[in-house]
C-alpha cells in the first residue's frame, strides 16, 4: 500500500504537488491535537498521526532502525509542534517529497535539501561604515572582516565567509560536509538548505545597508 502511495504521488503534476504541500503545511500549522503516549513505538505513533490528520506520512527505514520509543502527553498542541517534540530529540525531522510527508533522520533531510547558490559580493568587499562591531578590511591584499571592540582592545581579521558561517546556518557548516561557504573572486559560493540561504541573503542585505 505504501509503495502504491509513492507511485501515485510521483505521477502528480507539479501544480498539484504544490497544492498538496500547501494543504499539508496548513494542517501542520493549524490542526490541534491531544495525545497521551507511554513507551509507544514510533511506527505506532506515526500510524495514529496519519489516521487523525489524513496526511500521507511515510516512515523512513533509518528511523525505524532507531527503535524509537515515545512517551508524550500534550493537550491542544499544533501537529507541527507534536512532530517536533517526537522527532527532534531523536535526531529526526520531516520533509515533504512527492506528495508525502516523510519522516527521516535529520542528516538525510539536510542532504536532500542542500542547494548551491552564488552570491555576488563584490559591491560590499570594502570597509562598512557604521556597522556595529564589524568592519571589512581590504589591507594586506586580502578580503576580510575586522571585528572591533573586543575586550582586549584589539581586533581580529575574519574572512567574509567566516562571518557568514558565524551568523547563519547554526552548526550545519561543521556537521554536514555537503554544506559549503567559500569566496572566489568576489563571488560567495554557498551550499546549504533553503532556510540557510534565506539567512545568508538577510545578512548580506544588512551588510549592504550598513556599508
Amino acid at each position: 500500500m505504501k509503495a502504491l502511495i509513492w507511485v501515485l504521488s510521483a505521477m502528480l503534476p507539479a501544480s498539484a504537488q504544490d497544492g498538496k504541500r500547501e494543504e499539508v503545511e496548513a494542517k501542520l500549522r493549524n490542526m490541534r491535537v491531544t495525545l497521551d503516549f507511554k513507551d509507544a513505538p514510533i511506527d505506532a505513533v506515526i500510524d495514529y498521526l496519519r489516521e487523525i490528520s489524513d496526511i500521507n506520512i511515510f516512515l523512513d527505514g533509518k528511523v525505524k532502525d532507531k527503535n524509537i520509543v515515545v512517551s508524550l502527553k500534550v493537550s491542544d498542541l499544533s501537529l507541527k509542534s507534536v512532530f517536533g517534540l517526537v522527532l527532534k530529540p531523536q535526531g529526526c525531522d520531516t520533509m515533504f517529497r512527492d506528495g508525502v510527508l516523510v519522516v527521516m533522520t535529520k542528516e538525510d533531510v539536510v542532504d536532500r535539501t542542500v542547494k548551491m547558490q552564488i552570491y555576488d559580493c563584490r559591491d560590499i568587499l570594502y570597509p562598512i561604515h557604521d556597522f556595529p562591531g564589524v568592519d571589512i578590511d581590504l589591507s594586506k591584499g586580502g578580503i576580510g572582516v575586522t571585528v572591533l571592540g573586543q575586550d582586549d582592545g584589539g581586533s581580529a581579521e575574519v574572512p567574509i565567509e567566516e562571518l557568514v558561517k558565524a551568523h547563519t546556518g547554526g552548526r550545519s557548516w561543521e556537521e554536514n560536509q555537503k554544506c559549503v561557504c567559500r569566496l572566489t573572486n568576489g563571488l560567495l559560493i554557498v551550499k546549504n538548505t533553503p532556510e540557510v540561504h534565506s539567512q545568508v541573503l538577510r545578512l548580506l542585505d544588512m551588510l549592504r545597508r550598513n556599508k
